[in-house]
């Protein structure tokens, strides 16, 4: 009896054993998490932008760094809010991601979003970092931010900007509002549509991301006045271009960080493999080169990085705004 029961225990221990054995060695050839079939990128802009280009090259010439394809999405509309809602409510199962910029920030501080999107969305990581550029029409008499100064305080001048109170709006409202004279906002859906503008003579100045502008400064249809950063832009379109800090407005620097991010429940295993996906894609030079094109400098963090910057970026916003108040709005 009692043999028996000794050969019987044996036997289970044995048995749990080797269960246990071929649970560790089938976790260990699983390894970390990928995505078995494509996945969505959604991009908050339409086609064209900053964004969707470098979306799309972290698509195309960062291909080799993804075990499936990334599927670019646009999601324009609604000063990003459309797009950006539809990433926090996406299922949370790693195959849904989405671009962030700065707006992911800024336009939870001047408008009303149906989400508080740097509190609803995981960050992925921090890609590069961008400043803003003024652009005015080629037949404009302002050629400097003095000039402009001395426009808004003697004339109606007409910005274009892509959302009202978010990033390339306020810009302009704070310029005025320091030089003590006001300039007249005209919103348009996206930096495509704002740039449109100026080449039709709708609007006379507005604030875009480098890549937004370069081809139509390069062709002579538009013209760069400055840089809002401390440093210009090493790019043979920008180079000759002074930033704001030279030209005496050093309280007039804004750019913008770009990123990736996805919905908040998302497990840290998935976001590791899109984390350490785009690490890999910015050490390939083709994708440096065009992101650099761009007018980005490459300036990679990782999710807990890309988080603290996030959250620094409330607080910058927040001052600016409390100044500006109801310029935004009206």
């Amino acid at each position: 009896m009692k043999k028996g029961l000794v050969l019987m225990m044996s036997l289970v221990l044995i048995c749990a054993s080797v269960f246990a054995q071929g649970a560790q060695e089938s976790a260990a050839a699983s390894g970390p998490w990928k995505p078995s079939k494509d996945v969505t990128v959604i991009v908050a802009y339409g086609a064209g932008g900053s964004s969707d280009l470098l979306a799309r090259t972290f698509a195309n010439e960062g291909a080799s760094a993804w075990d499936t394809p990334l599927v670019i999405t646009n999601v324009p509309g609604g000063g990003n809010a459309i797009g950006f809602t539809q990433l926090a409510q996406a299922k949370p199962d790693g195959y849904t991601i989405g671009n962030t910029n700065s707006s992911v920030v800024v336009n939870c501080l001047t408008g009303s979003t149906p989400f508080v999107y740097y509190e609803e969305l995981q960050p992925i990581c921090q890609v590069g970092f961008a400043p803003y550029v003024v652009y005015v029409a080629k037949d404009s008499p302002i050629k400097n931010l003095k000039d402009l100064e001395e426009a808004v305080k003697t004339r109606d001048v007409v910005m274009a900007a892509n959302n009202r109170g978010g990033q390339t709006h306020w810009e302009l409202e704070y310029f005025a509002m320091k030089v003590g004279a006001d300039i007249t906002a005209v919103i348009y859906n996206g930096g495509a549509a704002s740039i449109a503008a100026l080449l039709g003579g709708h609007a006379e100045i507005t604030v875009q991301a480098p890549s937004d502008g370069q081809e139509y400064v390069r062709s002579g249809d538009l013209r760069a006045i400055a840089i809002l950063d401390e440093k210009r832009l090493e790019t043979p379109v920008y180079k000759d271009v002074p930033t704001s800090v030279e030209q005496g407005y050093g309280w007039l620097q804004n750019g913008f960080f770009h990123g990736y991010s996805c919905p908040k429940a998302m497990p840290k295993e998935m976001v590791k493999y899109f984390e350490e996906g785009f690490k890999k894609t910015l050490e390939m030079p083709a994708v440096r080169e065009k992101i650099e094109y761009y007018g980005f400098t490459v300036d990679y963090k990782d999710s807990e990085g890309f988080k603290k910057v996030w959250l620094d970026s409330v607080d910058k916003y927040k001052n600016a705004f409390a100044e500006l108040g109801s310029r935004l709005t009206e």
